[in-house]
C-alpha cells in the first residue's frame, strides 16, 4: 500500500515526524508528500494507490486533482472547523490509516466540474474544479455582464459581481454563501448561482448534470476574470465563453462510517439545538 499525503502547507515537520509519519510506518503504508499544489501541466502524475489529506477543505481540493487524475479515492483528516471535505478529526488517524490498509470504507462518487474556455469559437485549455467555476468582475465599482445559457439556449442575461456553477459538493462552499441551496453531494447535478444580481429575480437554479451551462461575457463588460475553486484561472474578454459540464470520471471520495452528511450539517451549522432566553 503506498499513498500519496496532501498535507496543508503551515503543519510544521516537526508534526508529520511525530504524529503522522510514525502511524504510517506501523501500519506498514508507504507514502510520498505531494507539493501543495500540483500543476495540471506536470507531464507524470505520482504512484500512489490512495490520496490522504491531512489539512482542511483548502488542502483537500489540492489533493483532489490528483485522486481524480490517477482514479485513486481520497479522505481527508480535518485539521480546520468549518470544513465539509475534511471530515475525520485528526485524532482518528490511526483508525483511518487501518481503514485504508485493510480496504473498510465505503467509496462516495462526486460529480466534479469540467471547465473549457472558448475563444473566438475555438475550444482553448480544460480544466478540472471539485466546487465551482466562477465568472466575476475584477473592479468594485462596475458589474460584468454574463449570459446564461444551458445547452445553447439562453437562460437570463446577468448584471451581477459574478456567476458562480457549483457542484452538489460545492454547494456548501461559495454558492451557499451567495444564497444558494444546499444539494447532497453526490447528486449528479450543478447549481447557477448569481452574485448579487441587479434584478429583484435573479435566483439560483439547479441544472442536470447532463447539460452544458455557458457563459459568455458581454461586450460591456469590464475586467473579467475566471476562477476556480477559489484559484484565479486567467481574465476573460467580451465574446469569450466559459463552458461548464460534469467531468468523466467522478472523483471517489472514501468514506468511513461516520460522519454522514446530515450530521455534518448539524454540527457545522448549529442546527437542531434549542435556544432558551434566560430569565430575568
Amino acid at each position: 500500500m503506498r499513498v500519496l499525503l496532501q498535507v496543508h502547507p503551515d503543519l510544521s515537520q516537526e508534526f508529520l515526524n511525530d504524529e503522522v509519519f510514525p502511524h504510517l510506518a506501523h501500519e506498514d503504508i508507504g507514502f510520498e508528500v505531494l507539493p501543495h499544489f500540483l500543476p495540471a501541466s506536470r507531464d507524470k502524475l505520482p504512484e500512489g494507490e490512495f490520496v490522504l489529506v491531512i489539512g482542511g477543505d483548502g488542502t483537500f481540493l489540492a489533493g483532489a486533482m490528483v485522486a481524480v487524475q490517477l482514479g485513486i479515492p481520497i479522505i481527508g483528516v480535518e485539521m480546520g472547523h468549518l470544513g465539509f471535505l475534511c471530515q475525520q478529526p485528526v485524532e482518528k488517524l490511526p483508525e483511518v490509516l487501518g481503514c485504508i490498509r485493510d480496504e473498510r470504507y465505503e467509496t462516495e462518487l462526486r460529480h466534479i466540474l469540467e471547465c473549457t474556455i472558448v475563444k473566438d469559437g475555438v475550444p482553448a485549455r480544460t480544466h478540472i474544479a471539485v466546487n465551482d467555476v466562477v465568472v466575476g468582475k475584477s473592479e468594485i465599482t462596475q458589474l460584468a455582464v454574463v449570459t446564461v445559457s444551458i445547452d445553447g439556449e439562453v437562460l437570463a442575461n446577468f448584471k451581477a459581481d459574478g456567476i458562480i456553477v457549483a457542484s452538489a459538493t460545492g454547494s456548501t462552499a461559495y454558492s451557499l454563501s451567495a444564497g444558494g441551496p444546499l444539494l447532497e453531494p453526490t447528486m449528479e447535478s450543478m447549481v447557477i448561482t448569481p452574485i448579487c444580481a441587479h434584478t429583484l429575480y435573479a435566483k439560483p437554479y439547479v441544472v442536470d448534470g447532463a447539460r452544458t451551462i455557458g457563459l459568455r461575457v458581454e461586450k460591456e463588460t469590464p475586467d473579467t476574470f475566471l476562477s476556480m475553486d477559489g484559484r484565479k484561472i486567467g481574465q476573460l474578454v467580451p465574446g469569450d465563453t466559459v463552458s461548464v459540464t460534469l467531468h468523466k470520471p467522478p472523483l471517489k471520495v472514501a468514506r468511513l462510517a461516520l460522519p454522514r452528511f446530515f450530521s455534518v450539517l448539524r454540527e457545522k451549522f448549529g442546527w437542531g439545538f434549542e435556544f432558551k432566553r434566560e430569565n430575568g
